[in-house]
C-alpha cells in the first residue's frame, strides 16, 4: 500500500476501530452497513472477486461480536474492523462516486488487510466449516 494511503489509512481510521472494538452496537451497525454496500450492483461489479472475502469478514466480526468465535488477536480485530470501516465510508481517500477510481483504494486496504490476517482467516474458516459440518 503507499505511503500516503497507508497514512491516512491509519491517522483517520485506527481510532475508530479501537473504539468499536468496544461498542459492540456500533460495530453490528458498520457491518450491517457493510452488508447492505455489498448488495448494490455497481459495488459487486466494482469489487468483483472481493465480495467473497468482505463477505468472510463481516461473518467473522459478527461471530465475534456474537461471541461465538473469540480465536483472534486484538490486531486483527482492529484491522479487520479498519477494512470494513474503511469500505463503508464513501468520502474516504478517493471517493466512491468517482466511477473507475472510486473502489481502487477500498481494494488496496482490503487486499492490504487480507494479507496481513491471512493466518487468522484460515482459522477463522475451518471453525466456520467444523461448525457447519456439526450442524448436519
Amino acid at each position: 500500500m503507499n505511503s500516503k494511503l497507508s497514512a491516512y489509512v491509519k491517522r483517520r481510521f485506527l481510532k475508530i476501530a479501537e473504539d468499536l472494538m468496544k461498542n459492540p452496537q456500533g460495530l453490528r451497525f458498520k457491518l450491517e452497513k457493510a452488508s447492505e454496500k455489498l448488495n448494490k450492483a455497481s459495488v459487486k461489479e466494482a469489487l468483483g472477486n472481493y465480495i467473497e472475502d468482505i463477505k468472510l469478514l463481516i461473518r467473522m466480526m459478527r461471530a465475534w461480536v456474537s461471541r461465538n468465535y473469540t480465536e483472534l488477536s486484538k490486531q486483527t480485530i482492529i484491522y479487520t474492523i479498519v477494512a470494513l470501516v474503511y469500505f463503508v465510508t464513501p468520502t474516504d481517500f478517493v471517493p466512491d462516486f468517482i466511477l473507475g477510481l472510486g473502489f481502487v483504494d477500498d481494494l488496496t486496504v482490503l487486499s492490504w488487510v487480507l494479507g496481513m490476517i491471512k493466518s487468522d482467516l484460515e482459522k477463522f474458516k475451518k471453525w466456520e466449516n467444523h461448525k457447519k459440518d456439526k450442524a448436519k
